[in-house]
């Protein structure tokens, strides 16, 4: 049987994780950061979901991508309700998860090429 490798396109790809780190290009960081396939932001200085204001989440609204994970830590936090109307009013998808979820989802969504942006909070 004739295999072949699946290489995930863009520049920045989620090679591990575990409760509190996310390993992103082989490199570990154990802090909040926004990703998306050709975006790496590591100084997030947000680290749960009930801190999450209009002003903190702007610079992902002006990326404009398509839809973004919220990994919002080790058990699922829900964020605050005018984050998800924000998100909303600028017509981007908008999705909350816990941290393993979001790394998953995020790994799916961009090996299928989709203009996806993952905001992890680790604490």
């Amino acid at each position: 049987m004739h295999f072949t490798e699946d290489k995930p396109s863009g520049n920045y790809i989620i090679n591990e994780y575990s409760e509190n780190t996310v390993t992103i290009n082989r490199q570990c960081y154990g802090k909040s950061l926004y990703l998306s396939p050709n975006t790496f932001i590591d100084s997030v200085p947000i680290k749960h979901s009930a801190d999450l204001t209009i002003q903190s989440i702007q610079f992902i609204i002006e990326l404009k991508p398509e839809l973004v994970i919220l990994g919002s830590g080790i058990a699922f936090q829900f964020p605050p309700a005018s984050i998800i109307a924000h998100f909303a009013s600028n017509k981007i998808g908008f999705e909350a998860m816990d941290h393993s979820a979001a790394c998953r989802t995020y790994a799916v969504l961009s090996a299928e090429q989709r203009d996806v942006g993952m905001l992890l909070l680790i604490d």
